[in-house]
């Protein structure tokens, strides 16, 4: 009973934590910091060499250094303003850091996003992982959690407002890619 009282709690502040009120939102789309579109850039890269790391064979061994890239890539965006930073002890909203530039973006619509963001990534990582301990790697759930990631990516770059990388995300290969309004 005990547990299922601790579990109850914390899906409570995790939700509470994720659930940002609608007023919060702003109405014009601020500058973001010149920072931003080189850190987009280099995770377009890192998202790049991932995909080709892993598709249409796996090398588990060249994609698990790329993982915690990734996951640095998207705190360089929360430290240089691009992003909104998590949420901590349950506040609604996120108390800036010290020394950490705040974002001023939409955080309404871009926190969702980059929650999704580093929980696909660490999907990614717990499925790589798993293979590098001896497991032989899954190519469907590695291809599924790639579409994932590719799709959340492309979602942070409109809701959070952050610039495309020049050439685009990849995309994975075999699929069609993706048809872009003019």
């Amino acid at each position: 009973m005990k547990k299922t009282i601790t579990a109850l709690s914390l899906v409570a502040a995790l939700f509470t934590a994720s659930s940002i009120p609608a007023a919060s939102a702003t109405p014009a789309a601020p500058e973001l910091p010149a920072a931003c579109a080189a850190i987009v850039t280099d995770l377009a890269g890192k998202l790049t060499k991932v995909v080709s790391s892993l598709l249409p064979l796996p090398n588990v061994g060249a994609v698990t250094p790329l993982i915690g890239d990734l996951l640095g890539l998207v705190t360089a965006l929360q430290s240089s303003g691009c992003l909104p930073a998590l949420p901590t002890s349950g506040l609604p909203v996120p108390v800036p850091v010290k020394g950490v530039a705040a974002y001023a973006g939409p955080v309404d619509q871009c926190l969702p996003v980059v929650m999704n963001l580093i929980s696909t990534i660490a999907g990614l990582g717990g499925t790589i992982l798993g293979a590098a301990s001896g497991g032989l790697p899954d190519v469907g759930k590695i291809t599924g959690i790639l579409t994932t990631l590719l799709k959340t990516v492309t979602e942070l770059l409109s809701k959070c407002g952050l610039p495309t990388p020049p050439g685009g995300l990849p995309a994975l290969p075999g699929l069609p890619l993706p048809v872009q309004n003019s």
